[in-house]
């Protein structure tokens, strides 16, 4: 039998030639001006996504997506069982979705289907690529040899150290979400303040700086970046998202390389599923550091 299986959902974003044997992805589903897209055999491309949500008139335009049920969970999970593999799932934070409690109900049903297989679904407390960084080192740790309960116990420990800032461009996506009062949203817009995001410990989003111009906004990312990240030996990886802003990525990801001498850093697509809440223009600075406090 192959080694136990590695899964996340797709709002882990996570890069297509990261890849690996042995690993799978749950898609989620979203809606674009009234169209029903499953995220898996009917998508759109970023490009045209975010297309779709600079063209939106109203508020049915814009975007909204739908958690995964329970449902959906057994039937991606079921095939893998039947194989003869174990799993091991990363979830979205549940602070902030329904989906993890969803994928619960289905990992305790499915170990009353399937005693002799194991299934383990993990709170990442994270989103984005944060949430995909927990899913690379669990790869590289199970294929350096670790047992399913070692990686288990593994994944638990790196989760406070998989760490993220964002960026915004649109301070009203922000409003839309309940983050920011309407108030908030026409000043920061007014006066393009871009607000500074990251992950809690919880799993939680939280906006806690802003700064004037998107430049500045890169600079406080990278800054933060450097105050937090483990040394090189420690680093797997060094990631940076970008929501139709690919300049703006490779401008930042320049400058990470310079200031820092690492150089396996890579970028990679916010999706869908992320990109609804944050809009067009979202950069992403993902490594691994020292805590997440941001304070």
């Amino acid at each position: 039998m192959s080694k136990y299986f590695i899964t996340t959902e797709a709002t882990a974003d996570y890069p297509e030639n990261l890849m690996r044997e042995d690993f799978a992805i749950i898609p989620m589903s979203y809606t674009v001006k009234g169209e029903f897209y499953d995220g898996k055999d009917r998508k759109l491309s970023p490009k045209q996504f975010y297309d779709a949500c600079r063209e939106a008139k109203t508020a049915e335009d814009l975007p909204s997506t739908s958690m995964v049920t329970a449902y959906q969970a057994e039937e991606f999970f079921r095939p893998i069982l039947q194989a003869g593999h174990d799993v091991i799932h990363i979830g979205f934070t549940a602070a902030l979705s329904g989906t993890l409690d969803q994928l619960r109900i289905a990992e305790r049903n499915l170990a009353q289907e399937f005693p002799d297989r194991r299934i383990t679904v993990i709170d990442s407390k994270s989103a984005c690529f944060i949430e995909g960084l927990v899913a690379y080192c669990a790869l590289l740790r199970r294929d350096a040899g670790a047992s399913y309960d070692e990686c288990i116990a593994y994944i638990k420990e790196i989760v406070p150290h998989c760490c993220g800032y964002f960026t915004i461009d649109d301070i009203a996506h922000l409003q839309r979400t309940g983050r920011v009062s309407k108030a908030e949203a026409f000043i920061g817009g007014t006066l393009h303040i871009k607000p500074i995001l990251t992950v809690d410990d919880e799993g939680h989003l939280i906006p806690f700086a802003k700064v004037i111009s998107r430049k500045k906004a890169m600079r406080y990312l990278l800054g933060m970046m450097k105050k937090k990240m483990l040394p090189a030996s420690e680093q797997p990886l060094i990631a940076i998202g970008h929501a139709d802003a690919l300049d703006d990525a490779k401008a930042l990801r320049d400058e990470v390389v310079a200031e820092t001498g690492f150089d396996n850093v890579i970028i990679f697509d916010v999706g869908t599923v992320i990109g609804t809440h944050v809009g067009a223009g979202m950069l992403a600075l993902i490594f691994s550091g020292t805590d997440r406090n941001y304070r």
